[in-house]
This record gives structure tokens, sequence and C-alpha cells, in this order.
């Protein structure tokens, strides 16, 4: 608990970025609408007026873990404070998880520390995105399902169902988690042991229809998982994204190859498994369940399967690390409990070390990206606005929270479009649809922000995708390229 507070403390001022503007408006209209937080439209990255529900369907229940910051007039401090004291909680979740699967107090403390030094973990817990309480969530679900079959309390299998139905409707896909909860109860077949798994998804669909948005229009979210503009291409990347984050951003890959195959012939191989990352996490994935087949370990099986909550985003437009979150305490535990088998002491701590100074990178890597987006405001879309011209712009993440905070309104596909006369404020990195559609224009002026040293994590030249594996798979890069351009139009004609 305390490295995550003193790496994420000195980023409180981070400005918001990626998707944090939906989550925020979401609070801003709980508000309003209590019961009916996405029932509003907004611009988003189709550039089309949608309905919040249509653009990201389902996790209704994290508008609701932000309404502090609303109350606090969305400022960055407060958004980033309620990350940091929902890290902490999941912190104490996964040690009280460990407790509870038979660790010692070290080891669960170990766990814990791995969870803190995750490079995905802090990476998000850098953001307002509703990934960390989500992983809060299925962890005390998953604690007080092993409660509940220790000590069949009727409360237990109450509060269990009631974590789980958040951690979905924060995240989805982590309904999944009931195979796992499934598994862990599997050891004496009684059918009221599995009252928990009944009422959580009774609970998630109750909550979920009450608060669903009375307007939705569009797909729900597995029709906009099985949207698959990319065909095969883009499950073949997702798939290879999906491995590639158990190595790159988790903890999971390459301290268990090194562990399991640190001896003998199979060191070498180890070493070759190691250097392509997809492959590595296969080798480790198929280790894990072998392992506990061969020992028969129903504890490993049930942690194995729960690694595998994010799979079914392979569907998805794209499959970032943040939606493994969830799935990072079982990786940790996992790690863990071999290194009670495995005579490396160094590894463990190792592991948190360099997690921690990649976590840092990523960290600097979203702030850089993020300042640059506000500052991009603040040169250019305030000053036209002070002019009292009427100005657009094209682009999204970070750039539209504040571009709609300095005046401007977002172009779209459709009209209302601008006219002759009108200033198009265009931000290039986030790859807005509407700039290649409107040719009459006249660049004024075309401004590229450096990083300063800092990386990044958004670049598609350098490959850097820590939000988007449309990006690329590396979490972060050195490279200071022209991703972060800018350009403002005038408009010359229709």
């Amino acid at each position: 608990m305390l490295l995550a507070t003193l790496l994420l403390l000195p980023f409180l001022n981070t400005p918001f970025t990626i998707d944090d503007p939906i989550y925020l408006r979401e609070a801003q209209h709980a508000l309003v609408e209590p019961l009916h937080p996405q029932a509003f439209s907004m611009v988003w990255s189709t550039d089309l007026n949608l309905r919040a529900s249509q653009i990201l369907p389902g996790g209704v229940a994290a508008a609701y873990l932000l309404i502090p910051t609303a109350l606090a007039g969305c400022q960055e401090w407060a958004g980033h404070l309620t990350q940091l004291i929902l890290l902490l909680a999941a912190l104490f979740a996964v040690a009280l998880l460990a407790l509870r699967l038979g660790m010692d107090h070290r080891q669960a403390r170990w766990a814990a520390l791995l969870t803190a030094a995750c490079p995905a973990v802090l990476g998000m817990a850098g953001t307002v995105m509703p990934d960390v309480p989500a992983m809060l969530f299925a962890t005390l679900g998953m604690e007080r399902i092993l409660a509940w079959g220790d000590e069949q309390k009727w409360h237990q299998a109450l509060l269990a169902a009631i974590w789980l139905a958040l951690a979905a409707l924060t995240r989805t896909h982590t309904l999944l988690i009931l195979a796992p909860a499934l598994v862990l109860l599997l050891n004496r077949i009684n059918p009221i042991r599995f009252l928990p798994l009944l009422l959580a998804p009774l609970l998630f669909f109750a909550l979920a229809t009450l608060t669903a948005d009375p307007d939705f229009q569009g797909e729900n979210i597995l029709g906009s998982m099985l949207h698959l503009p990319g065909g095969l291409h883009l499950l073949a990347q997702n798939a290879c994204a999906f491995l590639a984050h158990w190595l790159l951003v988790i903890p999971l890959t390459l301290p268990w190859l090194v562990m399991r195959f640190r001896r003998g012939p199979t060191l070498a191989a180890a070493i070759i498994w190691i250097a392509a990352a997809v492959t590595a996490s296969i080798v480790a994935l198929a280790d894990i369940l072998w392992d506990a087949i061969q020992r028969r370990d129903r504890v490993q099986f049930a942690l194995w399967l729960w690694l595998l909550l994010a799979l079914p985003a392979i569907f998805y437009i794209h499959l970032p690390s943040k939606y493994l979150l969830p799935s990072v305490p079982a990786a940790v535990i996992l790690v863990v409990r071999q290194s009670r088998r495995a005579d490396i002491p160094w590894l463990v701590p190792a592991t948190a070390l360099a997690g921690s100074i990649l976590g840092l990178l990523i960290l600097l890597g979203i702030r850089d990206l993020a300042g640059t987006q506000r500052r991009a405001v603040t040169d250019l879309v305030a000053p036209h606005v002070k002019q009292e011209e009427r100005v657009w712009f094209a682009g999204h993440w970070g750039f539209q929270w504040y571009a709609e905070h300095a005046g401007a309104s977002p172009v779209t596909l459709v009209p209302p479009q601008p006219v002759p006369g009108d200033i198009i404020v265009v931000s290039r990195i986030d790859l807005p649809r509407f700039p290649p559609t409107w040719a009459a224009r006249t660049v004024l002026q075309t401004v590229s922000y450096p990083t300063n040293g800092l990386g990044r994590v958004m670049d598609l030249h350098s490959r850097a995708g820590f939000f988007s594996s449309i990006y690329g798979y590396l979490p972060w890069t050195p490279g200071s390229g022209d991703d972060n351009r800018f350009e403002v139009w005038r408009v010359t004609e229709f």
C-alpha cells in the first residue's frame, strides 16, 4: 500500500485521458438522473452523436464510483485520489484472498506487493477508468466465496453475490469469474453451496435492467463484442495481445517460466520462449493448467480459469491490458504459490522492482499524453474561442474533455457541421474519423509536442499501445515522434 501510494501520489493532477471523459460525463448525469447514468447523448470515437449506453454498453457502476469526483467539480485530483483509495482497498483484498487460500502472512504480503507493482495496474490507476474497481470487486467476491465454502454463513453468500455482481456491473466480462468460483466450491457436492453463483447473475441482471438507458439504441455488450470490422485478422491480433500482456505488463509469464524451467536443458528452451511474448505466454498458461492437472490442484485450476476472464474480448475491436486487470490477483497468487516450491528467493522481489520501474514509466507516459492534449486546448482552441470565433474540434480522449470545457464543439460526420470561416482544431493521435472526409479547409497551423524524454504509451510508429492493442502491444516506448500532432484549420467552403 505504501509503494502504490508513493508511486501514484505525484500523479494526482494528471489530466484526464482516453475514456475518462465518458465515465466523468456519466457521473455528472447520475447526479441528474440517478437510476439512468447512461441516458444521454454525446459525440465520441465514431464522430457521431450517440447515446452513452450505445458507446460503452454495460459498466454502469463506474458512474456511481465517480460521483464524489463529479461533486468536486471533476477536478483531476479528486478522480485520481478516488482511484488510489480503490487500489489500496484492492491490495488489502488480495492479501485477504491469499490468506483464505492457505498462504501465510508473508506470502499474502508478497501477493499484494506484486499487485501494487503490476505495470498494468499502476497504469490504469493513473486514470479514472473502472478497471481497478473491477479488480477490487472481483477479489472481494472470490474471498467471500471461499469464506462461504468454509463456514456456510448466509451473510457470506449474500456478500459474495453482491461483490461479484458489482464486478460485472463495472466490467461486464468479469461475470465469467463464476466459472473459477464454481471450481472452488466443488470440494463438497451440496446444492446450497452454489447459492452465491445463482444470486450473483440474478442480481447483476436485475441491477443492469433497473439502471439501463430507457431510450437505448443499438447493440448490447454481446453484439458490440461480436462486431469484427477486421475479421479474422483482428481476431488473431487480439489473441496475440491477450497473450502478450501476460509477459509485458502483468507479473505471470516471466516469473512462472523462470521458476518452472530453471534447470537442465529446459533452461535454453525457456529463454527462447521468453524471447517471444506470445509463445512464452502460451507455454506459461498451458503449463499452469498441466501442472494443476498433474498435481490435482483444484485451487490452481480455479486460478487458471480466473486468468481467462478477458478472453472473450478477442471478439471486440481491441484488447488492451486493462481488460485483464480483474485477473491480476489470480496471476500474482499463482506466482507466489509457485515460489513456495521453487528455490529462487530473489525472483519475486526482482519482479516487483522491475514492475514498479515499468509502471512508473507508463505513468509518466500517460501524464505526457494527457498533458499534451490539455496543452493543445490551451494553445490552439482557447485563443480562437476568446476571439469569439466559432471553434470546432476533431478528436477525443482528454482532448475532447478540455476542448468542450473551453467552449469548442465536436464535429460529426452528419450535420450540423462547420461553415466557411469556422475554425477546426484536429487531434491526429486519436484517429478521429471526421478529418479524412473534410477537404474544404486551409491549414493555418501544425503543432507537434515532444515527449521531453518521458516516452510514449500510445504511438503507432513505435507500436506503443498501452490503452489499445490497435496501436501496438508494447506498453511504453522511448519514442518521441510526431504522433502528438495537432492541426488548426479554417473552413473555406462547403
